[in-house]
């Protein structure tokens, strides 16, 4: 093969790379998010992390490890969250299940985050494009 007739083909393969490179298919912005939940200096495990973008939307979420670490995912094959102000929900609450008579079958566990992480959230973070690491040090009575 001649210098000449490579030349197409790599034009061609460079233009599939740019093309692919280029695509954000379904996407919105997305920032990778990670960090760790503690309550009263102790990691949590189980915690469900739920951020929900400002601007609406699809949220993410995740759960924390027996490390209290966490890792959002956006979808299936997408880690992080939108970019921008994020609403962040912590909840560590599991209703109680009963069983086809009313019996209770488990008592659940009740919520430990106070109202201003989950229910009624005042905690709002600026997700940016990239790494982002958030900690979330809660104190409680």
């Amino acid at each position: 093969m001649s210098i000449h007739s490579t030349i197409p083909v790599l034009l061609l393969a460079a233009a599939a790379l740019l093309m692919a490179g280029c695509s954000s298919g379904d996407h919105p912005n997305v920032g990778r998010v990670h960090g760790k939940v503690t309550l009263n200096g102790e990691p949590m495990e189980g915690v469900v992390v739920s951020f929900e973008p400002a601007e609406g939307g699809r949220g993410s979420w995740a759960l924390t490890d027996a490390e209290g670490q966490y890792e959002l995912n956006y979808n299936a094959n997408t880690r992080g969250t939108r970019t921008g102000d994020n609403l962040v929900r912590l909840s560590k609450q599991k209703p109680v299940i009963r069983d086809d008579n009313g019996r209770v079958t488990d008592p659940g566990v009740k919520e430990k985050f106070p109202a201003e992480y989950n229910t009624e959230s005042t905690q709002v973070v600026t997700v940016q494009g990239g790494d982002n690491e958030f900690n979330f040090d809660v104190v409680s009575d």
